[in-house]
């Protein structure tokens, strides 16, 4: 393909996934092999986006990912219009906790909620609402920028996210807290294997 299609191809895997994106990810799943053709894309069209001075943007995030969003100053006035995501209540359980303790190794979160987690964190990565990134032996996760859209955040800023997440999680999470605190049974905290485990939700907290 040629500059333009190249060009919207990266356009439309900003746009249709949701979340922060690496050159490398974008790589691998439009099979543009050149990380430096790919930037250069990106930029481009970061550029247009902001000479017709959109709503939207495309910036640099996390260090190495890209993320198509609404501009902050337009997000606030239709965040109200966006769909809110179907979770399920231990998926929020879980995606509360990442919230408030972010960011937190993979492991932690799969110790304090059970190996279910795993299917939780899949699906909230898939829907965009968290991230993870290598971290040793494990993954490190935390919120982006479509979580603080979607729950009315004016910035996917941790700081203010623990905040707001703080009483929730102790009031109704005291006992993972304590657990996480070591205040539970006693025992010292050990870091689970990472193994991608397939449960089932039925019936999950």
């Amino acid at each position: 393909m040629g500059l333009l299609e190249d060009k919207a191809l990266v356009e439309a895997a900003l746009f249709v996934s949701g979340r922060p994106l690496s050159a490398k990810e974008l790589s691998r799943a439009l099979g543009i092999r050149s990380l430096d053709y790919l930037e250069k894309l990106i930029e481009l069209i970061a550029a247009e986006y902001a000479e017709r001075k959109s709503a939207i943007e495309v910036v640099r995030v996390l260090g190495d990912k890209y993320v198509m969003q609404v501009k902050q100053e337009y997000s606030q006035r239709v965040v109200h219009l966006m769909p809110r995501p179907d979770l399920r209540t231990g998926e929020l359980k879980t995606l509360a906790l990442i919230a408030y303790l972010q960011p937190i190794e993979q492991s932690k979160v799969v110790k304090l909620r059970g190996s279910q987690a795993y299917e939780h964190i899949r699906k909230l990565l898939g829907m965009g609402l968290i991230y993870a990134e290598p971290y040793e032996r494990t993954k490190l996760l935390g919120t982006t920028p479509k979580f603080a859209e979607l729950y009315g955040f004016p910035e996917n800023d941790p700081n203010i996210i623990k905040e707001a997440f703080k009483k929730v999680v102790h009031a109704e999470y005291s006992d993972l807290i304590a657990k996480l605190e070591g205040k539970g049974d006693g025992e010292e905290f050990q870091e689970p294997q990472e193994i991608e485990v397939e449960t089932s939700m039925e019936g999950e907290e």
